[in-house]
């Protein structure tokens, strides 16, 4: 009798949509994202009727309008590709950059620099979400460059800051590897790097990168989460004075979720329906890196190493 892992089916199913999404969310989305609707009097099931928005849930419009009218299905949609493969992409470059970087640095280091590696310097010790803020606060908010411009700008800072972190977890761990018996006698019979690499340190490392990426993309979607607090919305925040708001310039989730932040006593839905979508695709990671643990834990019980 097969045996489900419910944590990693239910996270991989959850994620595959959300991609899906990223990819098609545009094309199916029921209105172009710059759509408002007028305010005016419109024919409803009560007849006559004088609208305007917000408008709550209704079978027109399934997640509601918010206060300028555009419908919210329509914009997580649309947003939904700068989400999605935002997080994937950033977190692969960093698991990329740092992990090779770990793997030969920790292949390379003798038993004197270990002991040097995983120290606090000045970049570590300082949150990237304060220094991403100042790098990007002169150039984001009514900004001169493109929405592509700033999406590489940013993705860049999140990608780089992520990596010494990367960095420091592969090398020690790769570090450790080269600590076993096994290993030792391998180099001892003639093996070098390359083979150590190959057939032992790569074989033990696959499934440590792999909960390693999913953690990095967790991080990812906080540090996007924690910007947005600040009105730092991917791609670009388009600031109104008049009305002393904030509004997110592609429709990202996070952004999305920080200019509704005013919503929270009325109209919930407009802050309510972008924070699921966000929950929901943290909660795929998560559920996967869960199920990849418990599935990793039951090998090791059923193989025992000396």
């Amino acid at each position: 009798m097969i045996k489900w892992n419910i944590q990693l089916v239910s996270g991989i199913i959850l994620l595959a949509f959300f991609v899906l999404i990223g990819l098609f969310g545009s094309y199916i989305a029921p209105y172009p994202p710059d759509y408002k609707v007028k305010v005016g009097y419109m024919e409803t099931d009560n007849g006559t009727e004088f609208v305007a928005p917000p408008l709550a849930p209704s079978k027109e419009f399934p997640l509601g309008t918010d206060k300028w009218g555009k419908d919210i299905l329509s914009l997580i949609l649309h947003g939904a590709k700068y989400t999605v493969f935002t997080v994937l992409i950033v977190a692969a470059v960093r698991l990329l950059a740092g992990g090779i970087a770990g793997v030969f640095g920790g292949l390379a280091a003798s038993g004197k620099k270990r002991g040097k590696q995983g120290r606090i310097t000045l970049l570590t010790s300082i949150p990237p979400v304060i220094l991403i803020y100042f790098i990007m606060l002169g150039i984001n908010i009514n900004p001169s460059l493109s929405s592509f411009a700033l999406i590489f700008i940013q993705g860049v800072l999140m990608a780089a800051l992520g990596v010494p972190g990367v960095y420091n977890v592969v090398y020690s761990k790769t570090a450790e590897i080269k600590e076993n018996l096994y290993i030792m006698a391998s180099v001892t019979l003639g093996g070098n790097k390359s083979h150590l690499l190959k057939k032992h340190i790569w074989p033990i490392l696959k499934g440590d990168f792999i909960i390693l990426y999913l953690n990095e993309t967790i991080q990812v979607l906080h540090l996007m989460g924690q910007l947005a607090i600040f009105n730092l919305f991917f791609g670009g925040t388009e600031f109104q004075p008049d009305f002393s708001i904030y509004l997110s310039m592609t429709n990202e989730w996070s952004g999305l979720i920080g200019q509704s932040r005013s919503f929270l006593s009325y109209s919930q839905w407009i802050l309510i329906y972008p924070l699921i979508a966000f929950i929901l695709f943290l909660l795929s990671f998560y559920l996967i890196s869960q199920g990849l643990s418990q599935q990793s834990r039951k090998s090791h019980r059923k193989n025992t190493y000396i």
